[in-house]
């Protein structure tokens, strides 16, 4: 019985083992780094560089500082620069050759070391500091933070050499570069509200996707990119995708009426107002009056007939009396 919650306890811690030793031998280290380096340069026909301890110390110390503080770059925490650091750890530039220089770039953690030095290190300044045929001795720092591992690579040596391919750069600067990711400069919204960003040289997927506020993934498929995107100098990058416009009803437009002459304003003159049928009467008089003035002629009428009869009896009365005296 005992054996048997032995064996039990065993493959547990067995089991939890296992996902974390899968986890630290797929991380990336610095030797990784330097591998692919050596690789570039010995396609490029050029000498393998060789790690130094201090120029490794102060290379994983920027790397781990970064991943903290991304917008740094360059810079560590007191303000120096990969010669400051390397010098206060006791490493002489001047007996290196008097060149030194850093690259640092950051990525998924799921992304392949060789994707991450051919995207963010393939531009002049970079490339370099790779090819250079005077470089030496180098440091490779790498580090994780928010799902992005950061790498930082400080090369030393002299300013070229002899065996200098065409992989290398064609021209010796007489001063140290200083390699620098290329700054993203945001594109204006088009007016359909789509944000097109064209890629510059030094640029990578992570810094575009952190200048337009958005995460690597939303980048890769807004352009069906692959897992391990490879982006190059101008190429179109969709950041952000029109919006469809809804149709409008197309206006119909209706002629405006012909324009009106204005009439004058006219004053209103006062208007006699003839009273109704049955108030009003001839001359304007009044119902009442015009009955008692056809009553008066009416009576005035009928006298005179009164009268006209009795004159006209009067004198046949007469002439009958005077018929009756005349003698016979």
């Amino acid at each position: 019985m005992n054996k048997i919650r032995i064996f039990l306890l065993f493959a547990v811690f067995t089991l939890l083992a296992i996902p974390n030793a899968r986890g630290f031998s797929a991380a990336t280290s610095p030797f990784d780094l330097l591998a692919v380096i050596n690789s570039i340069r010995s396609a490029n026909g050029l000498e393998p560089v060789t790690s130094d301890p201090i120029l490794m110390t102060i290379a994983q110390n920027q790397a781990n500082y970064i991943s903290q503080n991304p917008g740094a770059g360059h810079f560590d925490a007191s303000g120096g620069q990969e010669r400051d650091r390397a010098e206060a750890a006791g490493f002489s530039v001047s007996a290196a050759g008097g060149w030194i220089d850093e690259c640092w770039a950051a990525a998924r953690n799921d992304t392949p070391v060789e994707t991450m030095v051919y995207n963010s290190w393939s531009d002049y300044s970079h490339w370099y500091q790779i090819t250079n045929p005077g470089s030496k001795l180098v440091g490779a720092g790498v580090a994780e933070s928010g799902g992005l591992t950061y790498y930082v690579l400080v090369s030393a040596g002299t300013y070229g050499g002899s065996g200098q391919s065409s992989g290398a750069a064609s021209t010796i600067p007489t001063t140290a570069v200083t390699a620098q990711v290329a700054p993203v400069k945001m594109a204006t919204p088009e007016a359909d509200g789509s944000i097109i960003h064209t890629v510059k040289i030094g640029q990578a997927p992570w810094s575009i996707a952190a200048a337009y506020d958005i995460t690597v993934d939303q980048l890769i498929a807004l352009n069906n990119l692959g897992k391990n995107p490879v982006i190059f100098e101008g190429q179109k990058l969709i950041i952000q995708a029109g919006y469809t416009p809804t149709p409008s009803p197309t206006a119909t437009l209706t002629p405006r009426p012909p324009t009106r002459t204005p009439i004058p304003a006219q004053t209103a003159q006062p208007v006699a107002t003839q009273e109704s049928e049955g108030s009003g009467s001839l001359f304007n008089v009044n119902r009442n009056t015009m009955g008692l003035i056809l009553v008066l002629i009416c009576g005035a009428g009928l006298a005179l007939m009164v009268v006209g009869t009795v004159k006209r009896e009067k004198p046949a009365a007469k002439k009958s009396d005077n018929n009756d005296q005349d003698p016979l």
